[in-house]
């Protein structure tokens, strides 16, 4: 389903908003099975219902007869899609910060678990301001000069956690771009448990 109201397209990006939709994506569920799903009570999910059905995003597929009011099933759709052009700029950078959020949680646990056992916790941290001007903060060894070799040295890990800027023309941002997908290309998913995390960016400043 293409969500195309910028008020339904927001409420996918938000967890706490989001959560009271989820037990119905792909499936059909009551009201109350989904309340009990979420920990919520029936008629907060009552109301949720109402709102999600008056987005768009959740429709009645059938009733189950019983003494009393029959119980009415609701299903969503199995995916979701909302193009950018329907968020505020400031959603915009959400989505972007909710799709990275659990894997860069993942890298960040690691590498401080790394650090804490690896020797380097006798690494400094640097604040200073580079020949440009411009102030840095970033981690080296404590008897050496910030360099990308200093990972390198064999007492130290096999872990990268530097962002470069550079100044690129347009041919050469594509040439870079394309130089780094060479690399996620080699990179095929193991069919065995990971044992290294790997991650590239690169923007337009």
């Amino acid at each position: 389903m293409t969500v195309t109201d910028s008020a339904a397209a927001r409420l996918l990006l938000r967890p706490d908003e989001r959560r009271y939709l989820e037990p119905f994506i792909g499936r059909e569920r009551s009201t109350a099975e989904a309340a009990r799903e979420i920990g919520v009570t029936t008629e907060q999910m009552s109301y949720r219902v109402k709102a999600l059905s008056g987005r768009g995003l959740l429709g009645a597929t059938g009733r189950i007869a019983r003494k009393g009011r029959p119980i009415t099933l609701y299903r969503a759709p199995r995916e979701f899609r909302a193009p950018l052009r329907v968020l505020p700029e400031a959603d915009v950078l959400h989505l972007f910060d909710l799709i990275d959020a659990g894997t860069r949680n993942v890298f960040l646990t690691a590498l401080s678990r790394l650090a804490t056992g690896s020797g380097m916790l006798d690494w400094v941290v640097r604040c200073y301001r580079g020949p440009s001007g411009a102030i840095h903060l970033d981690m080296t060894p404590a008897d050496a000069e910030w360099s990308p070799a200093a990972l390198l040295d064999e007492k130290a890990p096999a872990v990268v956690f530097n962002w470069v800027p550079v100044a690129l023309d347009a041919a050469q941002a594509k040439e870079l771009q394309a130089e780094l997908l060479r690399i996620v290309s080699r990179l095929r998913p193991s069919t065995t448990a990971p044992t290294h995390l790997v991650g590239m960016f690169l923007t337009p400043l």
